[in-house]
């Protein structure tokens, strides 16, 4: 009996739920499956819950609280190094924060276009299963 592929899982945090809810629903529509979040607490949460289940964290730079999408990408790096990490941000200095936490900086900026945004899913599930080989 041959074994189904899964699905990669995305990690999507997003304060805004006008951004939140129609990008998870179009990477749901892309074969995705993704887990929400509103803040970097529940992200932490739902990461803790679920153990070696989530391949890829999307997250905003800048957002209101007590971590921001840095922290949080800190966070990842250090307690799921496996979980590979696409950051949204707009200023260069953003770039510049961000060196350390993914190869390329923040790579996409908001409002998100979708198209583009699906493209940095696929190259980034694509570079960690070269690197795996």
């Amino acid at each position: 009996m041959e074994e189904k592929s899964q699905a990669p899982v995305i990690l999507l945090v997003e304060p805004d739920v006008l951004v939140l809810k129609p990008l998870a629903e179009y990477l749901r529509q892309c074969g995705y499956d993704v887990l929400e979040a509103k803040t970097r607490e529940e992200a932490i949460g739902i990461v803790k819950e679920r153990p070696g289940i989530i391949n890829i964290l999307l997250s905003d730079v800048h957002t209101p609280g007590t971590l921001d999408g840095y922290g949080l990408a800190n966070w990842i790096r250090a307690n799921r190094p496996s979980v590979d990490i696409v950051l949204a941000g707009t200023p260069v200095a953003a770039a510049n924060e961000a060196a350390g936490l993914c190869e390329e900086g923040p790579q996409r900026s908001k409002p998100y276009d979708h198209a583009l945004l699906l493209d940095r899913i696929k190259k980034t599930i694509a570079a960690r299963e070269h690197k795996s080989l």
